[in-house]
C-alpha cells in the first residue's frame, strides 16, 4: 500500500459492490484522505470540493484510460452513481 493512502483503507467504504465502484472508492479515499463514507454518500457532503473533484476526475481518467468529463462527478456525486455513469460512458465509446 502506498504511503499516500496508508491510513485509509477503501475496503472500509460501505455499500461498494462492483469492481468499478471499488475503483471509484479507492480514488475517493486517496483524494478525500478518509474512508468514513458509503457508496451512496455525496462526494461534496463528505468533504469534496471542486478542486478535489478535478483531482478525482484526473485519477479516474488515468485508471480507466478514458476521457471523462469533469461534470460527471458533479452530475453523479455518489460512488454508486459515478461508477454507473463511468460504465455507461465507456460502453458508449465517447
Amino acid at each position: 500500500m502506498s504511503s499516500e493512502n496508508a491510513e485509509f483503507d477503501a475496503t472500509a467504504v460501505t455499500g461498494v459492490d462492483t469492481e468499478t465502484e471499488k475503483t471509484v472508492a479507492e480514488i475517493w479515499v486517496t483524494v478525500l484522505k478518509k474512508n468514513t463514507f458509503g457508496a451512496d454518500d455525496d462526494f461534496f457532503a463528505v468533504g469534496g470540493n471542486s478542486m478535489l473533484a478535478t483531482l478525482a476526475t484526473y485519477k479516474l481518467r488515468e485508471k480507466f484510460e478514458v476521457e471523462l468529463p469533469l461534470m460527471l462527478i458533479f452530475e453523479n456525486p455518489t460512488i454508486t452513481e459515478l461508477a454507473k455513469a463511468i460504465e455507461e460512458h465507456i460502453a458508449s465509446g465517447e
